[in-house]
């Protein structure tokens, strides 16, 4: 008996949340795979694609062009796959992708399968998961996508999602599936245009202890055995518009040096919905910025104390294309008149949605810095907030910047979150 509740004990104290990596491209044992390219070869495809490493800068290179099948009147595709033994990520909760585009080109896609056909090539046509993704351009950045973000419904044609996991649960993904995953593909369809893609390394994230790794126990008598639950949150909701964690909104744009951003931000039907231009500021020739932030003193609001979690997760729908969006927030150590320049900030990147829905975008406090540059946002130095910041923040912003271009975001919640309850047999 005591022996099985100090295993139990021992078990309960493991914080979740590691990270498991899938690929990388630096010859890394185990993540270091063989990729193949492959073009569309159907009814006259003229599409072109090729994948190679960089092993000077230690990525994989996805280039080529996407073109009108023309028997078709339609765009093909081009994919760059991997196969092999991959690891148990049915404990996960996302992959991630570390990439960069050299365009804004918007036909990404992602897929993974579990069924091994022999040859190769029949892996371009298993049923597979597949998401839509939409990478930073000109730089490095982490494409969080939700497992549950990723359908086996969707048409061979145009990659598009028939189904997706939302609408119907068969949809998903299943622990199985992901216990065996022995595919992996990047793809560019559905749209005419340039690929030039960057993949630093895929991994899966928001994984807790997996099945089989010593979750089981045996209990000293079989009358003592039953389920126990960890009581630990999965969330806390930090800013909703449902009545549960209320907070007036409003937005700012850059005031220097004759800026000429501007934006809105108001609550309409359980979301609030920002949108405005960011615009270049004629003085420096480069981008302004906007911001929509919390209402209120900054010593005064109210936030709860989010510690205990793994970062933020805002559900979120971007209407049209921008990508210069950043989140941030102030700890009641940055006084009123620093809040705005001296917050702890991270980009929010927003994968494309396949049905044009709200989402879950995550991103781990390991994203967060306060140490950027307030001309472009981006980090001088990465200085992720600690305890005492996140158990007094005072207000939450989220920003657009760097990046000229109209803008539409809607958001429905910020949530301080991390990886789901473990459960325990004793």
């Amino acid at each position: 008996m005591a022996q099985a509740l100090l295993r139990l004990f021992a078990l309960a104290s493991v914080t979740a949340a590691d990270d498991i990596m899938i690929a990388t491209f630096d010859g890394a044992k185990g993540t270091t795979l063989t990729w193949k390219e492959m073009n569309d070869p159907v009814m006259g495809g003229k599409s072109t694609g090729t994948f190679t490493i960089d092993s000077a800068n230690k990525v994989g290179v996805f280039d080529g062009k996407c073109a009108i099948v023309p028997s078709l009147k339609a765009p093909g595709f081009i994919t760059a796959g991997a196969t092999g033994s991959f690891p148990d990520i049915s404990h996960c909760q996302y992959l991630v992708l570390n990439v960069n585009s050299a365009n804004s080109y918007p036909g990404f896609r992602v897929s993974f399968g579990s069924e091994h056909y022999p040859p190769f090539y029949k892996h371009f046509f298993a049923r597979g998961f597949k998401s839509d993704f939409q990478p930073p351009t000109g730089k490095f950045g982490d494409i969080v996508l939700p497992f549950k973000g990723f359908t086996d419904h969707w048409d061979d044609a145009t990659g598009k999602a028939i189904t997706t996991c939302a609408d119907d649960s068969k949809a998903c993904p299943t622990q199985k599936r992901l216990q065996n995953l022995e595919t992996l593909q990047i793809w560019g369809e559905g749209a005419e245009g340039d690929v030039h893609l960057q993949i630093k390394s895929i991994r899966a994230s928001g994984c807790t202890l997996a099945a089989g790794n010593g979750l089981e126990i045996e209990p000293a008598s079989a009358s003592l055995a039953k389920t126990t639950q960890l009581d630990v949150p999965s969330s806390i909701d930090v800013a909703t518009f449902d009545g549960k964690a209320p907070h007036k909104w409003h937005s700012e744009n850059d005031p220097v040096m004759g800026g000429k951003s501007s934006s809105s931000v108001e609550t309409s039907q359980g979301f609030a919905d920002y949108k405005g231009t960011t615009r270049i500021v004629p003085a420096l020739k480069a981008p302004g910025f906007t911001i929509a932030m919390t209402e209120g003193f900054p010593f005064l609001s109210k936030f709860p104390d989010v510690s205990s979690m793994d970062g933020l997760t805002i559900g979120v729908r971007n209407i049209g294309n921008f990508t210069g969006y950043k989140i941030a927030f102030c700890d009641s150590h940055i006084n009123f008149y620093r809040c705005q320049m001296q917050s702890f900030k991270a980009d929010l990147v927003i994968p494309s949605s396949a049905n044009g829905g709200f989402q879950d975008v995550f991103v781990p406090w390991s994203k967060f810095s306060d140490k950027w540059d307030a001309a472009t946002g981006k980090h001088t130095a990465e200085n992720p907030p600690g305890t005492s910041s996140l158990n007094s923040i005072t207000q939450l912003q989220i920003w657009t910047e760097a990046v000229e271009g109209d803008f539409h975001l809607q958001f429905q919640y910020v949530r301080a979150s991390k990886a789901p309850v473990v459960t325990l047999v004793v």
